[in-house]
Parts: C-alpha cells; structure tokens; sequence
C-alpha cells in the first residue's frame, strides 16, 4: 500500500484525450475493433452491447454517431468475412 498522500500534480497520473483524427478514421476504427471480436469467436449481440452500452465509450461513440443500422451491418460485414460456416457432414 502506498504510504504517499495523492498529489494533484502527480506526473505519472494517466490522463486520456480525444484526438482529432482523418475522415474515414472512426469507420477504421470501427472495423478493427469489431475484426478483432469476431475473431475472438464474439457473436452479433454479444458484440452488439458493446456498442450500446455507455460503459464502453469509444464504441458507444461509435453507435451515437454512426446509429444502429450502421453497427448491425458493421458486424454482419466483418463476420461474413471471418466466421467460417459450419459444415455439415461428418470429417474424415
């Protein structure tokens, strides 16, 4: 435990701020994260929390200024790319 009263002017303290970024940049953005949880084996309403749910800033951002048509054929975009379809029959 740390013996040290906080200290306003701490240099060390995390700070984050909001960049100004390229047209196109918060699409990017979008795609990458969604990429990487389809990935991960997320399906479309795990994912799609993720958007709704304030918690989750840069994504809900993501769903406040982009709406949820434009989320849902995010992740179904992302997913036809990466999901392999099940296949039926047995292996050999």
């Amino acid at each position: 435990m740390p013996k040290d009263e906080f200290a306003v002017e701490d240099p060390m303290a995390l700070v984050g701020v909001v960049l100004p970024g390229e047209p196109g940049m918060l699409e990017a953005m979008a795609e990458a994260i969604v990429e990487e949880y389809v990935r991960l084996g997320w399906d479309e309403p795990r994912l799609f929390v993720l958007f709704v749910n304030p918690m989750f800033m840069a994504t809900h951002r993501i769903y406040r200024q982009k709406g949820e048509a434009y989320v849902r054929e995010l992740i179904r975009r992302v997913q036809a790319r990466w999901v392999i379809p099940e296949r039926s029959g047995s292996l050999r």
